[in-house]
């Protein structure tokens, strides 16, 4: 955890905490269970558990599971105490057979959330219909319960995410929401059908296996889409990268040196990723760039520049209606500005760009330094550390740029001593040094 910045962490603990105070606050509604009860415990924290064995990786920061049908039907018919107690022995249980390897505190926070989404579902349905109710009576309840669980659930994840993004959570909210209404809907529906149903005969929940497992293969046949959507979009930024054999391979080459440098930073696994891809498409906009002005040996004119500039608002134009790139859009529109506030397109500065963009700004840079251009020899490294050091703090932020010469020294240490490094042109004023990347 001290991998994490304080804010989240603080965030983290309070979730944790929370969820602790929930369960004892939940004994309040706990009523004695019969003995139909202690069957529908057990069936619902059995489904639960099932429900989380083949979680749906929708992007790189969200995954889904179907448990959410077992859980809810168990707050509409045991109550907020036994509700949570079963969402956290079906997460703990799922978490064993599954044998996931995650640091204590995201296991804990995934945990958590649920529970006080559970919890909170559960007290919203008995504060409305009482308890003891019979569930088919009350749509009402069922609906608020509903639109209960998903907005905690949503709203626990998404601060959590923002935080470590430094983005404002409701910025895009439906944009990325948008695509799992639907099957959160389905979900819930199921679970309160279930659930009337059980309420008199219990064993017929387990018949709600069935649409769980439609709502689970219909989930992985969009992931599969949405996946050859993003593996397109790859081969496109690669064959926009073809179009100037001086830049060919510069995407992946710049997607891995700031993979590289987002590890040594030691940011989440999340942002890593979320930097790699970014990365990968940073130039994709320039398919809107006219081949003279991308090819031209000489420097640009002003219109040049100007047209030149556009590729980062093209990009982000592309990007931001794909799922699988919304949160990376963000970083291709601000790969080019600075950390004074002198880049471009808006002249965002300091704390105003995500730490991300430095990171893949530093590497991309890096890049078109160091390989040959049609206007000049790439740079050696000594000319290349020269002027990562000159816009320290101010292309760039301190911290990025440190750990970036870092991790070239140490990676040109371990190179073999006969083996070439970069070719050795001379240094280069900033303006020409830095390249049209």
């Amino acid at each position: 955890m001290s991998r994490l910045r304080w804010p989240i962490r603080l965030y983290i603990l309070a979730v944790l905490g929370a969820a602790l105070a929930a369960l004892p606050a939940g004994a309040a509604f706990r009523g004695d269970l019969t003995t139909s009860d202690t069957l529908l415990l057990a069936l619902v924290t059995a489904m639960a558990a099932v429900g989380q064995l083949w979680p749906v990786h929708l992007s790189v920061k969200v995954k889904m599971t179907v448990d959410e049908t077992a859980t809810f039907a168990a707050g509409l018919l045991l109550g907020p105490f036994y509700a949570m107690v079963v969402t956290a022995a079906s997460t703990l249980i799922a978490l064993h057979f599954r044998g996931v390897r995650q640091r204590w505190y995201n296991r804990g926070f995934n945990t958590a959330a649920a529970v006080l989404a559970t919890g909170a579902a559960a007290t919203v349905y008995v504060l409305l219909a009482g308890p003891g109710s019979i569930v088919v009576r009350e749509p009402w309840a069922i609906l608020l319960a509903a639109v209960t669980n998903y907005v905690v659930h949503t709203a626990l994840v998404d601060v959590v995410v923002a935080l470590q993004l430094r983005r404002n959570p409701l910025v895009g909210w439906w944009r990325l929401h948008r695509r799992l209404v639907p099957y959160e809907t389905a979900l819930l529906l199921i679970g309160a059908l279930g659930a009337i149903a059980a309420q008199s005969q219990p064993w017929t929940l387990l018949l709600f296996g069935v649409p769980m497992a439609v709502v689970l293969l219909t989930l992985r046949d969009s992931a599969r889409v949405r996946e050859q959507t993003k593996t397109a979009i790859l081969e496109l930024a690669d064959l926009i990268d073809l179009r100037d054999s001086y830049t060919h391979g510069h995407s992946q080459r710049v997607a891995d040196l700031a993979g590289r440098l987002a590890k040594r930073l030691r940011l989440d696994y999340t942002q890593v990723e979320l930097i790699r891809d970014a990365a990968r498409v940073h130039d994709i906009g320039k398919i809107g760039t006219n081949d003279l002005v991308l090819q031209k040996p000489g420097p640009l004119t002003d219109e040049e520049q100007k047209e030149m500039r556009r590729h980062t608002e093209i990009g982000h134009r592309l990007l931001k209606r794909l799922p699988e790139f919304w949160e990376g859009a963000e970083l291709v529109l601000s790969h080019h500005e600075r950390h004074d506030g002198m880049g471009y397109p808006r002249g965002l500065k300091g704390d105003e760009l995500p730490f991300e963009v430095s990171v893949i700004s530093v590497a991309d840079s890096y890049d078109a330094m160091t390989t040959d251009r049609p206007y000049r020899k790439g740079l050696g490294w000594d000319a290349v550390r020269a002027e990562l050091l000159r816009q320290r703090g101010k292309q760039w932020r301190e911290r990025a740029v440190d750990s970036f010469i870092e991790m070239i020294d140490d990676e040109r240490r371990a190179l073999p001593v006969d083996r070439p490094v970069v070719s050795q042109g001379r240094p280069l004023p900033a303006s020409q040094a830095a390249g049209r990347t």
